[in-house]
């Protein structure tokens, strides 16, 4: 008699000459575990243990009876006829015994038997799982997020699962409080699913982005991998896991194994390809001359998180141009930049143009003077801020398709209640832009918009939000105006924080 069920398994499967893939096929496993379960690695979950030595028992008595072993079979294993079997009663009877050895091999080894459902036993607590949405939740509550909040290396991470449910069920971002400063994250996200979902989603998605400001996010479309239920951090671990028909998660297997979980990241991050990408995130420099050309559409829709980069006096720009020096710009990305403010300055006389700009975030900027031209930070006299306010009225004037819109947001007591992400549209291509102050110098600090799906969700996010009732739209008179009423303030308030007027 076997000791172990693995030694069992190897006998049972010699004897009767049956291929592995064949019981795989027939239990309805991968043939992987068939191979774990015959070399004593992981054994059977006990909780399908009996459909499980049920199914092995009826596929080898089948084979034996097929063969005509039956009694070689009882001699190999010692097993004595306490009766006289009947022919039609044999098979039922070999059954009954290779399902019996199943079981006892299975027990005797008691609770030293590492399972597909606990295989901590054999590998030092390396690989367990949780059943249950509770106890799921939990589990991310406290070891998960605990885990990731200590870790200060970088962070590669890898979710298969969709964008969409993560932000609808409010799962997994929201327990995290990440200590490294380099952390990347792949998401899928589902297309078809996409094309029907309302803005609410496009909201979601900006907080998300807008929150975790220091965190790199890659979109893809999940075409690749939909089906794989996986979540995996480089160097670290992996989670497999089943979802119920209201995709919440009600088993999960949590693998730290090192081997197991470097494999699972590896067949996992190579499908999330080049060419997947819907939204791409790419360094600000990389989109200076492709900037050039942005501006050229005539229509274009801009919400600036930080500062007013547009209108710019032309000594403010030389100043501005010379600082690019500071940041290594070759004298080809100089011209660059030139050729895009000249651009500007003409789409500035005909274009549809609808800035949209919180309320506390341009009254920063007046106080101020900071702004983001590019990967440049460049901070505006109070003299280029009056010339820029009076380029402005006098372009408005000129072409009465320039529309400000004053998003009236509460003045920000927190990092965490501030505008940090910017959006620029020209309703052909789009991207977002992270305010650099809230982001390590390693970020890539642009949302490259590369699908025309989200690209009108999130335009459609932004015109509706001209529409609320928080959000006040200026004519040039209006700012005139406005001007005139408070100069007298505002060179109080350039005085007060020691600026040259």
């Amino acid at each position: 008699m076997e000791n172990t069920y693995a030694a069992l398994l190897r006998h049972l499967i010699k004897f009767s000459g049956i291929k592995l893939s064949s019981l795989a096929d027939f239990i309805g496993y991968d043939v992987s575990y068939i191979s774990k379960w015959c070399n004593n690695i992981n054994h059977p979950s006990s909780k399908y243990l009996t459909r499980i030595n049920t199914c092995i028992a009826s596929f080898i008595s089948d084979e034996i009876v097929k063969q005509n072993l039956t009694y070689v079979f009882f001699n190999e294993f010692q097993i004595n006829l306490s009766q006289h079997v009947s022919a039609e009663k044999i098979k039922k009877f070999l059954f009954d015994e290779i399902n019996n050895m199943l079981f006892e091999a299975y027990y005797r080894e008691n609770n030293t038997v590492a399972t597909d459902e606990n295989p901590a036993v054999a590998n030092n607590c390396q690989q367990k799982t949780i059943i249950g949405r509770t106890n799921i939740k939990n589990f991310f509550i406290t070891e998960i997020a605990t885990v990731l909040n200590n870790i200060t290396d970088d962070i590669e991470m890898y979710i298969t699962g969709d964008i969409i449910t993560l932000l609808d069920k409010q799962l997994f971002f929201n327990v995290f409080n990440f200590s490294s400063k380099n952390i990347d994250i792949h998401i899928g996200c589902n297309i078809q699913k996409l094309s029907n979902e309302n803005l609410d989603f496009i909201d979601k998605l900006y907080n998300l982005f807008n929150h975790y400001i220091e965190i790199t996010f890659h979109i893809h479309d999940d075409k690749k991998f939909q089906y794989s239920n996986i979540i995996t951090v480089k160097n670290h671990f992996s989670l497999q896991y089943s979802l119920h028909n209201d995709n919440l998660i009600d088993i999960c297997t949590y693998i730290t194994d090192k081997t197991i979980s470097a494999d699972i990241y590896e067949r996992t991050c190579e499908k999330f390809t080049a060419d997947t990408y819907l939204i791409q995130p790419i360094n600000d420099i990389e989109l200076i001359k492709f900037r050039s050309f942005f501006y050229l559409n005539n229509y274009l829709l801009l919400f600036c998180a930080k500062g007013f980069e547009f209108f710019l006096p032309p000594q403010a720009f030389k100043n501005l141009l010379s600082t690019s020096t500071t940041y290594q710009y070759s004298s080809d990305m100089q011209q660059t930049i030139q050729n895009m403010q000249i651009t500007w300055e003409e789409q500035f006389e005909k274009a549809h143009i609808d800035f949209i700009l919180p309320a506390a975030n341009i009254m920063h900027y007046i106080e101020e003077g900071q702004l983001s031209y590019g990967e440049i930070a460049y901070t505006t006299s109070p003299q280029e801020r009056e010339l820029q306010l009076q380029q402005l009225v006098k372009s408005m004037k000129n072409n009465p398709h320039i529309n400000i819109f004053l998003l009236g947001q509460v003045q920000p007591y927190n990092k965490d209640s501030y505008f940090k992400l910017s959006y620029y549209s020209n309703n052909k291509t789009a991207y977002l832009k992270k305010d650099a102050t809230f982001c390590s110098k390693n970020n890539k600090n642009i949302y490259l918009i590369k699908d025309f799906r989200l690209l009108y969700k999130f335009n459609d996010f932004f015109s509706t939000t001209i529409k609320k009732s928080d959000c006040s739209k200026f004519t040039a008179d209006d700012i005139e105006n406005i001007y005139k009423k408070n100069n007298a303030l505002l060179h109080r308030i350039w005085l007060q924080s020691k600026q040259p007027v």
